[in-house]
C-alpha cells in the first residue's frame, strides 16, 4: 500500500480562468487585426499585451509555476515595445507571434479533452 495521496479528481465544469484567457486572447486577435487600419487598435491592442505579460509573470511567480509558455508570452510585448520606439515592424511581430501562442492555446485545449492514449498507434 502507497503512502501518497491520490490525484484528486477533476473538476467539472468550465474553467474560468481558462475562459477569461481565451476572451482576452480573441478580443486581443481582433485588435491585432483592426491596428492597421484603425489607429485606437493599436493603443488597446499594446494595453492587453502588457496586461497578459504582467499577469503571466504575476501567476508565475505566485504559484511557483515559471514555464517556458510564460517567458514567451513576453514576445509580443517585446513587440509592442520595438514598435513604440519606432521600428513599426514590432507590432506586427506582437501580433504574429500572438496568433502562434493562441494556435497553441487551442491546440493543448483540444488535447486535453482526449482521454488520454487516444490517437496514438501503439
Amino acid at each position: 500500500m502507497s503512502d501518497a495521496a491520490a490525484d484528486p479528481a477533476p473538476k467539472k465544469g468550465v474553467d474560468l480562468g481558462a475562459l477569461a484567457h481565451a476572451i482576452a486572447g480573441v478580443c486581443a486577435l481582433v485588435l491585432g487585426g483592426l491596428m492597421y487600419s484603425r489607429p485606437w487598435a493599436r493603443e488597446l491592442f499594446a494595453l492587453l499585451m502588457i496586461v497578459a505579460a504582467a499577469s503571466a509573470v504575476y501567476f508565475s511567480w505566485k504559484h511557483s509555476a515559471w514555464v517556458t509558455g510564460h517567458w514567451l508570452a513576453m514576445v509580443p510585448v517585446f513587440g509592442v515595445m520595438l514598435g513604440y520606439i519606432g521600428w513599426q515592424w514590432g507590432f506586427t511581430l506582437a501580433y504574429v507571434t500572438l496568433w502562434i501562442a493562441f494556435t497553441h492555446f487551442v491546440i493543448r485545449g483540444i488535447q486535453s479533452t482526449r482521454p488520454a492514449g487516444a490517437g496514438s498507434d501503439g
